[in-house]
């Protein structure tokens, strides 16, 4: 496979959640240097507690990008994308499913002011101790028929990212959610760290199950660690942001597996070892490299 090949099946793009310590210009321009083509939005509020506080990936930022803002100045920030050769693909903002129409509306509405065509959305928090899963589904499948309506009129699709602590966090329930939907209007993240941490699965069950919903992937690296011993002492499992290479799952594997799919699947980097910081740049000069290696 050629260069151009490898390209067009696997673009590279990074989301802005790990580039904390770079501003707009400096996200670009980096960005250009390395090839990196697709362009993910932040459009979030940072906490007033967060503002004097070192950069990091889910807490201070120095592109300070609230919803309103996007919506406001989406157009002119993608101009200065696009001249620089990158698109915009998506954006990844605090967003649940249930969450009030005027905040769904404002997301969408910020996304397609800045030419995305994606914003992750996702399921609503799930009740804490046993509850009536089947209720919380059905409810679930509703809540993203209201998201799709929304979104649908802008040229959006909502996306729901397969993720730790969600409701969505493997293949099956991430299926039991999106089964209800084509996949041209709701469509799934599949997020490799995030397979690291919640369990083995094999590749081939995994994408199978979900094939016709994949839209994208988050590419980095996470892995399993001891942890600390509860007052029982019972081992209670840790977890780690590492280099997309440690990645315990083989993510080569995954790679090979995805490209049967015979279509782009774009690449987004997620590279958060160290929590965000100075060494943003780095990360990602690394993970680009680490990809390419493999491509």
């Amino acid at each position: 496979m050629n260069k151009q090949e490898t390209t067009t099946r696997w673009p590279l793009g990074v989301t802005a959640v790990m580039l904390s310590s770079l501003d707009f210009d400096q996200q670009i321009a980096l960005c250009r240097e390395l090839g990196v083509t697709h362009y993910v939005y932040r459009p979030r509020i940072i906490a007033d507690d967060q503002r004097d506080k070192p950069f990091s990936n889910w807490g201070n930022h120095k592109f300070d990008l609230t919803p309103a803002r996007l919506l406001k100045q989406g157009a002119q920030l993608t101009q200065r994308l696009r001249q620089a050769g990158l698109q915009p693909f998506g954006t990844v903002p605090n967003a649940t499913a249930d969450d009030d129409s005027q905040a769904i509306q404002l997301h969408m509405a910020g996304a397609a002011a800045a030419g995305c065509t994606r914003v992750r959305v996702a399921p609503p928090r799930y009740p804490q101790g046993l509850f009536d899963y089947g209720e919380y589904l059905a409810r679930t499948i509703e809540c993203f028929k209201q998201v799709v309506a929304v979104a649908r009129p802008m040229g959006i699709k909502p996306v729901i990212e397969m993720h730790a602590n969600s409701a969505a966090t493997s293949p099956g329930l991430s299926r039991l959610i999106v089964q209800s939907f084509d996949p041209a209007e709701l469509g799934l993240i599949l997020d490799l760290p995030n397979a690291a941490i919640e369990g083995y699965v094999s590749p081939d069950l995994a994408v199978s199950a979900v094939a016709d919903w994949i839209d994208h992937l988050h590419v980095g690296g996470a892995k399993r660690t001891d942890g600390e011993r509860d007052e029982h002492g019972y081992l209670r499992g840790g977890r780690e942001f590492c280099a997309l290479v440690d990645n315990p799952i083989g993510v080569p594997a995954w790679l090979n597996v995805l490209a049967q799919l015979d279509r782009p699947i774009p690449l987004i980097i997620e590279d958060y070892r160290g929590g965000g910081g100075k060494d943003d740049a780095e990360r990602l000069r690394q993970s680009v490299e680490q990809l390419r290696r493999l491509l």
